[in-house]
Formats: structure tokens, sequence, C-alpha cells
């Protein structure tokens, strides 16, 4: 897999630098001419251009906790009629939603995510079709909050006030952090770039002149963090909810540049 990823850099690399000369040589063509400058001067001016040049690749990574978390909560009820069911699903929506915003946590944002109406048939009835004993209505929220410490506060106020499920809860980065996470890591893959660079010129007794040019090819985020709690590891011996204990995992963001400098002998 390793190889893989580095073949595919360099033919990443590879590409870019064709796709420069390429338009190096197209710009060339379409050049007016003026008295007194050869053809042939130019064409063996950009050649030696052309030549003169060391293509690398860059890269930089930056580890962050996220600095914000979300959880979907879910409420799940069975009544004999539709209107019992979606009416008593809303009544404990609403107890969970007051629950949670009396924690007065930052950045709050609570939405609907998923609601959904399933009737429950009856199959024990033999040589007859299946009977609707029962609606099941299932609807889950999703709470959003920057303010990490009140994780644990938010899953136990959803819980004692009628939460069926916690379908998950996750970690990520604020829109704010992520530009400052791809700034660092653009900026360490600056840095790496220059270093090969430098490197390779040095063991052959060149000197860098000047970046003919330079691109992003690629900036990572890897996706929410996860981590399952269940309604089980919630529950005491005693009849309130014990918060669980949760602590986010560093989020690793990597940048990656393309740089071909130019070099003097």
């Amino acid at each position: 897999m390793k190889n893989t990823k580095t073949t595919i850099k360099a033919l990443s690399v590879i590409a870019t630098i064709v796709f420069f000369l390429t338009m190096f040589f197209l710009t060339s063509c379409i050049r007016p001419k003026f008295p007194g400058i050869s053809t042939k001067n130019t064409y063996q001016a950009q050649e030696k251009i052309i030549q003169n040049t060391i293509a690398v690749t860059g890269q930089g990574k930056v580890t962050t906790l996220p600095d914000e978390t979300f959880i979907n909560i879910s409420v799940i009820i069975e009544k004999p009629t539709t209107q019992e069911a979606v009416s008593t699903n809303s009544q404990i929506s609403k107890q969970i939603i007051e629950a949670i915003q009396k924690t007065n946590a930052k950045d709050l944002k609570i939405q609907t995510i998923a609601y959904e109406l399933t009737p429950l048939y009856d199959y024990s009835k033999e040589n007859q079709p299946p009977s609707i004993y029962a609606y099941q209505v299932t609807s889950t929220i999703e709470v959003r909050t920057t303010d990490l410490e009140k994780i644990s506060e938010i899953i136990a106020k959803a819980t004692e006030s009628g939460a069926g499920r916690i379908s998950a809860i996750g970690f990520d980065l604020t829109d704010q952090s992520r530009k400052n996470a791809k700034n660092d890591a653009l900026a360490k893959a600056t840095v790496d770039a220059k270093d090969k660079a430098s490197a390779i010129a040095k063991s052959l007794g060149l000197n860098i002149d000047s970046i003919l040019y330079i691109s992003e090819s690629e900036t990572t985020f890897p996706g929410p963090l996860y981590d399952q709690v269940t309604l089980e590891q919630l529950k005491s011996t005693q009849e309130e909810v014990t918060p669980p204990v949760i602590m986010p995992q560093e989020i690793e963001v990597t940048a990656t540049i393309s740089v071909v400098y130019l070099f003097k002998k």
C-alpha cells in the first residue's frame, strides 16, 4: 500500500511538470516575434531553463484535538395507533430538547436528522395475512456543541428524559480550526519541499536559484471520529444515569504540495 501511494504521488508530480512544460511551450509558440530576437535562441534558452529544474513533493502533518462534538439521540415509541405514537414521541422529544438546553452548553445546535413511522405486523396467525398490531415512531436529533466538557451531562440528561438510543457520539473540527490546521500543514509541507530540494542540490554541487512552479496537491482531513456508547453502559444500580467518560482522540491533517525549483551551477 505504501509503495502504491508513493507511485501515485510520483505520477502526480510528473503530470504536474508535463502540464507546466506544455503550457510553457504553447505560450512560447504564440508569443509575438520581435526584430533582432532569434526563435532558435529563444528555444535554446527555454530548454536550458527546463533542464535546470528539481521537482519535489513536500508533505506536512499536524495533529490537533477536535473542538466540536455531536451526539445523535433517538426516541423510539410503540403505540396501537399512529396518533398515539406520534404524539408520545413528540412529547418525549420536547422533554429531551428542553433538558439539553438547560445544560447551557456553548454553541449548542439541535436539529432533527431522521424521522420514521413504521407499522408493526403480527405474523403469528397461520393461514392468515399479517395484521398491524402497533406503530413505531423513531425520531433522531443531532446535538452539536463546542463545549466538550458537557458531553457526559448531555447524554445523561437525554437518557433520563426518555431517550431510547444514543446512536452516535462523534468529534470534529469547527470551520476555523479546520482552516488553521490546513494552513499549518501547508506551511510544514513547504518547508519539507525546500529541505528536499536543498538536499538534492547540495549532493550534486548545485545551488537553488528560485521557484519555477508550485501547487497544492492534496490536503486530507479524516472523517469525524466516532465513539460508541450504549444505554446499558449509562445505567448504574441507582435510578439516575451515570454519565460516561468520553475522551476525544487527536485528528491528523496532512497537506502535500508539488514544487519545481530552478537551480544554477
